[in-house]
């Protein structure tokens, strides 16, 4: 962690900066160690001058912090120790003149709070942690990989739980019970299913959707292990798909196996490139481009940079983990998306989730 904060301290000088105020909290996480944050819940916050960093959070974490690490030390907001009292006064004690912030992760109250309070200077900055957090050390990779090897398990549990009269909610709940039980938490709410609701890429299980006979069942979920999350999905059947549900599946397959050599012979490329490719592959078969991105980051965050979209050119380097998921919808009618984590590394590409990618018939 020490070391990542000194990375910090040197964007911080390179841009002018006297500090730098996170508040985003994956961001927090990454620099500190302090984990179980909420994305949503601004726990903890933290600051970053030249000489010295703070984490700064409320009376209910406090306890499992308060001794701080040798990288940073700890503060308590209290209602009589607000976050910027706090602010305030280590602005002072510091002689900061220029505090950036973290523009794209900031309320509209908290940034009018510390404009009232502050008589710093505020600057807007973009990216400065998250392009380090693109990376992936080996202690990291190791958190991600045993969080995949917990989702392969997850679904050769799940695969023997389906069967008729169960609901997609039934297996959602066991889903995620089994992953609860593996790793520290589930990375998202698991999503389970049928049929034409698989044509709804982030589509909510219901309890009233029961398996009664053949039966297309999309499964997408993942783990956390020590705060680093993995995603997968994939797509069986109960009974033996349609023509066109066969036809679709083997699409995909192509794409993947195409995706799979482009990334290893012409490594950098772009994911707006490897995105071109796998909706050319889904587009020649005659079905519908799909409407999200052909993947995106998994790290501290289930979904975070790089973007495998076709209007974010950024290239993907030796390092970075994330997924592949090109996909097919009929609207109304079926959904298949077959979705793999991968680790770029030099020259070559390491398949994180191992679970097999063949047309599964369960029975």
């Amino acid at each position: 962690m020490i070391s990542r904060i000194v990375k910090i301290r040197k964007e911080i000088k390179s841009l002018g900066l006297d500090g730098l105020f996170i508040s985003n909290q994956h961001n927090v996480t990454y620099l500190t160690g302090f984990a179980g944050l909420a994305a949503n819940e601004r726990e903890g916050f933290l600051l970053i001058t030249a000489s010295n960093a703070y984490l700064l959070t409320y009376a209910t974490y406090y306890g499992l912090y308060q001794k701080g690490e040798s990288g940073f030390q700890t503060l308590s907001i209290t209602p009589t120790s607000k976050l910027v009292r706090h602010l305030k006064e280590l602005s002072m004690s510091e002689n900061l003149k220029k505090v950036g912030f973290e523009k794209e992760n900031i309320t509209v109250g908290e940034l009018s709070s510390l404009k009232k309070n502050l008589t710093v200077t505020l600057v807007e900055t973009e990216d400065i942690i998250e392009k380090f957090r693109l990376f992936k050390d080996n202690g990291e990779l190791s958190s991600i990989t045993s969080a995949a090897k917990i989702g392969d398990q997850a679904f050769n549990f799940i695969k023997t739980k389906i069967k008729k009269g169960k609901s997609e909610k039934d297996l959602a709940f066991e889903l995620e019970y089994f992953i609860k039980k593996q790793a520290d938490d589930i990375s998202f709410s698991p999503i389970v299913a049928y049929d034409e609701g698989a044509a709804i890429p982030h589509y909510l299980p219901s309890k009233k959707k029961i398996i009664t006979g053949n039966t297309l069942i999309l499964l997408d979920f993942g783990a956390i292990v020590g705060g680093y999350c993995s995603d997968m999905t994939r797509v069986v059947f109960l009974g033996t798909p349609s023509e066109t549900q066969a036809k679709a599946y083997k699409t995909l397959l192509e794409a993947h196996k195409l995706l799979h050599s482009e990334l290893a012979s012409n490594s950098p490329i772009s994911g707006a490139k490897l995105d071109q490719i796998a909706r050319g592959v889904v587009k020649k078969s005659g079905f519908p481009t799909y409407p999200h991105s052909l993947g995106h980051g998994v790290g501290l965050a289930i979904h975070e940079n790089p973007r495998l979209r076709f209007d974010k050119n950024q290239l993907l380097e030796p390092g970075m983990v994330f997924t592949l998921e090109p996909a097919i919808y009929i609207d109304r009618k079926f959904g298949i998306r077959i979705e793999d984590l991968v680790y770029l590394k030099g020259g070559n590409i390491e398949i994180l989730t191992k679970s097999s990618k063949d047309l599964t018939i369960l029975y």
